[in-house]
């Protein structure tokens, strides 16, 4: 059963990650826009694509690589922990650190559920995968 569940989250997890990789090359303006950034001509796009793109679907075969079998199922959490962590670690510091009277937009809003289930998820499916 826990198989079940951890490929079904790792499905989730590359799909997910797939899907913001593609966006953001195939738009890196729009994709910029959606996080509430700005690029900056030719080399802001590039910078998306790269930063946005290439990082996220090249997550995303991680994820998708246990699946194969071609990764351990256990490396492939620890790299969506580490993502997802990273970002919910460097969001929750953004509102203790620098809170701002300045409402945050629907979309960084929902990232902070996205990326705080992620991280929760993961680390659950370590504990049960026999990583601790």
């Amino acid at each position: 059963m826990i198989a079940i569940v951890t490929n079904t989250i790792l499905a989730i997890f590359g799909l997910f990650f797939l899907y913001t990789g593609v966006i953001s090359i195939r738009d890196p303006v729009g994709f910029a826009r959606s996080l509430s950034l700005e690029t900056v001509g030719w080399s802001g796009q590039v910078e998306i694509k790269a930063q946005y793109g290439g990082f996220f679907v090249a997550a995303a075969f991680s994820q998708f690589a246990p699946l194969v079998g071609m990764l351990n199922t256990q490396a492939a959490l620890v790299v969506s922990l580490v993502i997802f962590g990273g970002l919910i670690s460097g969001r929750l510091g953004a509102l203790v650190v620098s809170a701002r009277d300045e409402p945050l937009t629907s979309m960084i809003k929902s990232l902070y559920y996205i990326d705080g289930a992620g991280a929760s998820a993961s680390l659950a499916l370590l504990f049960a995968n026999g990583a601790f």
